[in-house]
């Protein structure tokens, strides 16, 4: 019994990562608050070489993540295929308020429905990808 054909994963560049994120509007922002490490899925855009997330005043993630580090990941995987990219970004969550000066957001289409009237910015310290590319015969 002969062993599939695996491919190697490549490290992408800096370029390459940002390319993936803006071709994407769902992400996973990661933080550790009071009960431990959450993850969840939110929109968000990408503006001034930084991750902006649409969120309400209430969010966890806007009571507990402020000035503070997260990780922010995207991905997409092909089960099929056996190919897969991921992209991660380290950096510090910063929240802003509508009526802040400073880069505009980018336009950002929340699935959930509500208000959404604040930004939480990643202003990454890191960035870094990688892609698992389709077998060559």
């Amino acid at each position: 019994m002969s062993t599939p054909a695996r491919a190697e994963l490549h490290t992408l560049s800096p370029a390459e990562c940002w390319a993936l994120l803006a071709s994407r509007e769902i992400g996973r922002v990661a933080w550790s608050g009071p009960a431990g490490p959450t993850v969840l899925p939110v929109n968000y855009g990408i503006a001034e070489d930084a991750v902006w997330i649409r969120t309400s005043a209430y969010a966890a993630l806007v009571r507990e993540a402020d000035e503070s580090p997260v990780a922010f990941e995207v991905d997409d995987v092909d089960p099929a295929a056996h190919t897969a990219w991921s992209v991660l970004v380290r950096g510090t969550a910063h929240v802003r308020f509508p009526d802040d000066r400073g880069p505009t957001p980018p336009e950002v289409e929340t699935w959930p429905a509500g208000p959404r009237p604040l930004w939480v910015v990643v202003v990454p310290s890191e960035i870094t990808g990688r892609r698992l590319p389709p077998v060559e015969d």
